[in-house]
């Protein structure tokens, strides 16, 4: 009698493709999303940086007092150093490391509007205050901060972030660095997933309401745009 033989299926040994929400650029433009853009729809008006420690927090505790170069336009500073002062904890890792949302209250007051969101299991609130112009967002999981969002403040300051010190900026160009050329950015957003920390800065100069964006992963220059600087 003839043997036949059967052929039975190969699994492939080649390792699935990452989910898409499981990838850190994932989560990084899902946190920009809700910090950035809520805020605006419901305003009311050169050694490597450490991922664990913000580049706003080490620039602003340098920066304690306004100085002339870094002269305050709107009156609320002391609304923009307890801004400063909030820690950006991972939003994968619930918050670790980032102020609890108690703390945050007592610098900040109240939030006049508070909502909640759920995405791939991953629940977040958004908590927002307003003094005057300016705006603050923070975002919480397990009551702890994941990311940080101020618009409307503004500085006057010398030397200003003209286009010709906006061409001098390059790539991987320090957070603290620039900060220390230019005076604190007028707006910036921060948020830190899977040890990823991003800052996005923007500072306002000129007759044309000219600005840069400028944006930092851990610390250092990872793209930058303009509009209007002269």
């Amino acid at each position: 009698m003839s043997e036949q033989n059967e052929t039975l299926p190969v699994k492939s040994t080649k390792p699935g493709k990452k989910r898409f929400y499981k990838r850190v650029w994932f989560w990084v433009l899902v946190v920009a999303v809700i910090a950035i853009c809520i805020p605006l729809a419901n305003s009311r008006n050169t050694t490597p940086a450490d991922s664990t420690h913000s580049p706003v927090e080490n620039s602003a505790a340098k920066n304690n007092n306004t100085t002339g170069s870094d002269k305050t336009i709107s009156q609320d500073e002391e609304f923009r150093k307890n801004f400063d002062s909030i820690k950006v904890g991972d939003l994968m890792k619930s918050g670790e490391g980032g102020s609890i949302e108690s703390d945050v209250e007592k610098l900040l007051g109240k939030p006049f509007s508070s909502s909640t969101s759920d995405f791939q299991g991953v629940k977040t609130q958004i908590n927002m205050w307003s003094k005057g112009s300016v705006s603050i967002t923070v975002q919480f999981t397990d009551s702890k901060t994941v990311s940080k969002n101020i618009t409307g403040f503004k500085f006057s300051r010398q030397p200003k972030l003209d286009i010709n010190a906006y061409n001098t900026i390059s790539d991987g160009s320090s957070y603290n660095d620039v900060v220390a050329k230019y005076g604190e950015p007028d707006g910036l957003n921060e948020m830190l997933v899977s040890g990823q920390r991003t800052v996005t800065a923007y500072w306002f100069t000129g007759a044309k309401n000219g600005s840069a964006v400028l944006t930092f992963t851990n610390g250092r220059l990872t793209s930058k745009s303009q509009s209007n600087l002269e």
